[in-house]
């Protein structure tokens, strides 16, 4: 391993940061050596050896603009890594699987939290930082990835990023979330009213979009490909859109405008995990995949309400005898949401809790 060198004026602005004898002692390598000294070092260990492996998503110039290593490259020595780390990552053993349960599991409590606070405070903002604190405080080292929180027509921007917008009363909120504990990560999606009210047009569209979810889930076990089925669920959704009234025709090209998206992902120390392996291999026990059915209609589409995103988001564990769906502990049913949303406007009617919403500073130039 080649490690960086001390610097003490970095050290004394940033802290102290692994080095050689760090590699040795804690990451166990067989030798270690400074960075300052990689152009000695390594040329002589590429000439040497029988193949080169790297990661060609990070290549360096610090290595690659090296003689040996383009010689090496020219005589088909130099072979990606990827390929083989993300075949070993696929499978997930047992003590990664109790990593995966407990992201999981912090992401649902943290979600329900967040559920809860958006009857009393529907801006996409604080549900962003709400959900980021509860997930601190449970464990989690830090998100997954920045958190989708999209109120009205923003959540049918399917990587929204903004989280600046106040969520209009009736309109849906969209939150794709994640952690990482210990370096395995969560990725879970719920969509509610925070009013604790869905329109007769959303709770049609809605319904679909949770039926497709556990049908999808419902194929989940060894043998079937992720490919398999997403083809299931374009089925669904092509056929469900025509009879909420969003599409006129099952095959028309304007599906790929509501629907531009996978049934699912692998998932586990990447959000988007092992990509190097196809989405037409038959799962394993073991793996770890998303399924996340959704519909983005925005503002300028045709249809009997325009600027709505919705998305359901499980994580789904498959086993010898079918699959556990590990996010299973965050509500999804309407009547589910409708009920915790409704307590939860009960206790914001609370003289203690008006006087803390009320309280709320207020800052100002």
């Amino acid at each position: 391993m080649f490690m960086p060198d001390p610097d003490p004026h970095d050290e004394a602005w940033q802290g102290p940061v692994a080095r050689a004898d760090s590699a040795l002692n804690y990451f166990k390598a067989d030798n270690a050596y400074p960075i300052s000294k990689l152009h000695q070092i390594l040329p002589e260990m590429i000439d040497k050896a029988y193949k080169i492996f790297h990661n060609i998503k990070t290549v360096s110039p610090s290595y690659s603009d090296l003689e040996a290593f383009q010689r090496a490259l020219n005589n088909n020595k130099v072979k990606d890594l990827s390929y083989y780390t993300h075949e070993l990552r696929w499978i997930k053993s047992p003590s990664e699987l109790k990593l995966m349960r407990q992201s999981a599991s912090i992401a649902c409590q943290s979600l329900l939290q967040t559920m809860l606070f958006s009857r009393l405070f529907p801006e996409e903002s604080k549900l962003s930082a709400k959900v980021e604190y509860e997930c601190k405080m449970r464990g989690a080292q830090r998100m997954a990835f920045n958190p989708v929180v999209g109120g009205g027509a923003n959540g049918s921007i399917i990587h929204y990023a903004r989280n600046d917008q106040k969520v209009q009363h009736g309109k849906f909120v969209l939150m794709d979330v994640g952690c990482e504990f210990h370096g395995y990560l969560s990725d879970l999606t719920r969509t509610w009213p925070p009013c604790g009210s869905f329109s007769t047009f959303q709770e049609a569209l809605y319904d679909l979009i949770l039926e497709t979810n556990a049908q999808c889930i419902n194929l989940c076990k060894p043998g079937v490909s992720i490919q398999e089925i997403h083809n299931h669920s374009v089925q669904m959704l092509r056929r469900g859109f025509k009879q909420v009234g969003i599409l006129t025709d099952e095959r028309s090209k304007a599906y790929h405008q509501l629907n531009p998206t996978s049934i699912g992902h692998y998932l586990g120390m990447d959000v988007h995990d092992c990509s190097t392996v196809s989405i037409s291999r038959p799962l394993q026990p073991g793996v770890v995949i998303t399924i996340e059915p959704g519909v983005y209609i925005p503002s300028s589409f045709n249809a009997p309400e325009r600027g709505i995103g919705i998305r359901i988001e499980d994580e789904v564990l498959i086993t010898e005898t079918g699959h556990e769906v590990l996010t299973a502990s965050m509500p999804k049913e309407i009547s589910h949401i409708k009920s915790l949303l409704n307590v939860a406007n009960e206790r914001s009617e609370s003289p203690e809790l008006r006087a803390v919403h009320n309280s709320t500073p207020v800052f100002t130039n």
